[in-house]
């Protein structure tokens, strides 16, 4: 495997770990992306019936990140089949946001791309362990 792949792998190791740490059933897709027939995204992580998609990019620098055409149409098309929430995880050295994908900007060429103000935006893991926890807890209300 080589350097930039082995990176890649690691970071979705280490959101597959912490998400299971936070009580999510969690799956990691080996060879997703653009080299699957059918592509999925790297992993789909689900608490309580909430279905998080998760496309993983890792990059050295902080810039904006490209996710092709292709990948991004097919990963889509499996959110809209599954009902599950599509996001981009980017990782920076010292830095993983987790951004919506309907935040993501198509360029002329049909890419997306998350834009540093985008990424910048994102939530931490901790916000989005809380997001989805929000999601199903229950009011006081809902008990009266």
């Amino acid at each position: 495997m080589n350097e930039r792949k082995r990176k890649g792998t690691s970071v979705e190791h280490y959101i597959l770990s912490s998400l299971r740490d936070k009580g999510f059933a969690v799956v990691r897709a080996p060879a997703s992306g653009s080299k699957r027939k059918d592509p999925i995204p790297d992993i789909i992580a689900m608490k309580n019936g909430v279905i998080l998609l998760i496309e993983v990019k890792s990059r050295k620098e902080k810039n904006k990140v490209y996710v092709p055409r292709s990948q991004a149409e097919g990963i889509i098309n499996f959110a809209k089949k599954s009902g599950g929430e599509l996001l981009l995880a980017v990782k920076f050295p010292k830095i993983l946001k987790f951004i919506p994908f309907s935040k993501l900007r198509i360029t002329e060429s049909g890419n997306y791309v998350a834009d540093e103000e985008v990424i910048e935006e994102g939530l931490s893991l901790e916000d989005l362990v809380r997001a989805v926890e929000a999601k199903f807890s229950k009011t006081l209300d809902f008990f009266i």
